[in-house]
């Protein structure tokens, strides 16, 4: 019974120290490095090429949600204001259209 005693001691003792050290810094050891390896969309407008290039980390069950989420929400912000600009120059070619003179109906000599 002692022995167990001891032995859960010694485990418990090595747990706490292993948490202890790995909280702290240690002089000359750079960042925890990720291992993800996606590549998300380059900043500024995304284009065919930037969408081609898209490489997503794969998961359990498919690819990290949180990749894929944050690349769609941004496609989806490009393509929300890539319509509004459309319209927006559609609506402007339509009214300059309109107030133009319609030259054949012109009497021209």
């Amino acid at each position: 019974m002692i022995i167990l005693g001891v032995v859960c001691a010694v485990i418990a003792l090595g747990a706490v120290l292993a948490w202890a050290v790995t909280r702290q810094e240690v002089p000359g050891v750079g960042p925890a490095v990720g291992t993800q390896s996606a590549r998300g969309l380059p900043s500024g407008p995304v284009g065919p090429d930037a969408v081609r290039a898209l490489r997503f980390d794969p998961a359990v069950r498919g690819y990290r949600m949180e990749q894929v989420d944050e690349v769609l929400a941004r496609l989806s912000d490009e393509l929300g204001e890539r319509d509004a600009e459309i319209t927006r120059l559609r609506d402007g070619t339509a009214g300059g259209a309109e107030e133009r003179p319609d030259l054949t109906a012109e009497g021209r000599p």
